[in-house]
């Protein structure tokens, strides 16, 4: 019985092998016919002609940058260092908030009910409108 258990398993893995070869062949041949396909391409591929549009590309971005420049002039106006601007927009920033601000809570301690009209209702939800402001009739 051992023996029958041996054979079986010499058998499994011969089958394994043999299958897996054929696999491997398999995948050879695609590879080698892979290759063929890309060398007849290859072929119909000129890299002087690429190389030539890619700088045709790259002075036609360098001609459009330059006349962006040009386009780009100010006349009449200073030269303004950025890091210059930058800092004073920094210190407008910082002084923008420093000031008192409690002329707010006196805004908000304001009576709210209209001269000579009586204590206002709210109206019911029923008659809102779908923003929450009274319907119109």
């Amino acid at each position: 019985a051992v023996v029958s258990t041996q054979s079986t398993g010499n058998m499994e893995q011969t089958n394994y092998t043999t299958q897996m070869l054929k696999d491997t062949k398999g995948t050879v041949d695609a590879m080698q016919s892979g290759l063929k396909e890309m060398k007849r391409e290859y072929k119909k591929v000129n890299i002087d002609k690429i190389q030539d549009l890619q700088d045709d590309l790259q002075d036609m971005m360098e001609d459009a940058n330059e006349i962006q420049e040009i386009m780009g002039q100010q006349y009449g106006m200073p030269e303004i260092d950025d890091s210059e601007l930058e800092a004073e927009l920094d210190m407008i920033g910082e002084g923008m908030f420093d000031d008192d601000m409690s002329y707010l809570d006196e805004a908000a301690a304001a009576p709210t009910d209209i001269p000579g009209s009586s204590a206002r209702e709210e109206p019911a939800a029923s008659q809102l409108d779908e923003f929450g402001l009274p319907a119109l009739s």
